[in-house]
């Protein structure tokens, strides 16, 4: 298993604004507004030393060794970006195993959707297992908790505990803010393991 990143931000974004509904000037107001909110809730990540790969990584190694997988970390080997700069390479990783994992989170934050004046959690989680050898994929799948991203992916529900009404909000209750997150990655890692389990 390969090492999971932590991610650089942590976009709170509002899909469904006011200032949206205002054509190109709303729009551009709105960006700045959610430029803002996502610096202010970085930042506080960043103060508060908050970390979210653990939770992921730890816990599909957890699930996985629960069931019977002999699960090795690959310390210090990343996927590189393919010359496209859209894939992940990964020709320059080496291990005995017979199958290499990458779980990498893509987005982790707050969203409020544009059907809904309520920010919820935005995190989504990529999973994928390919053949050591011959580097193909034998398993690929996107995990979206919360804000349902409608894009090829299994929606995993978050809890309606961790749902605020204005940025401000948000910030007042920023430790049950990051437990909302957290939630969600347990939520996603125990879907995972359900999809991996084996003799199904």
């Amino acid at each position: 298993m390969l090492n999971v990143a932590e991610p650089k931000t942590e976009p709170v974004m509002n899909f469904g604004g006011a200032a949206a509904g205002f054509g190109l000037v709303g729009a551009l107001v709105q960006a700045g507004v959610n430029s803002s909110h996502t610096s202010t809730y970085t930042t506080k990540i960043a103060t508060g030393k908050v970390v979210f790969a653990p939770t992921v990584a730890d816990g599909v190694m957890d699930r996985l060794t629960a069931d019977g997988y002999q699960v090795v970390k690959l310390d210090g080997q990343d996927a590189k970006l393919s010359a496209d700069g859209k894939s992940d390479d990964y020709s320059g990783i080496h291990t005995d195993a017979d199958a290499i994992m990458n779980v990498s989170i893509s987005t982790m934050g707050y969203v409020s959707p544009p059907e809904s004046a309520m920010f919820v959690p935005w995190v989504v989680v990529r999973a994928r297992i390919l053949d050591a050898k011959t580097k193909q994929d034998m398993y690929f799948k996107t995990y979206a908790c919360g804000y349902d991203i409608k894009s090829n992916s299994v929606h995993v529900d978050s809890d309606a505990t961790y749902s605020y009404g204005t940025f401000g909000s948000l910030e007042e209750n920023f430790d049950q803010s990051v437990e909302g997150l957290q939630s969600c990655e347990k939520n996603i890692v125990a879907a995972i393991g359900k999809d991996l389990v084996r003799n199904q």
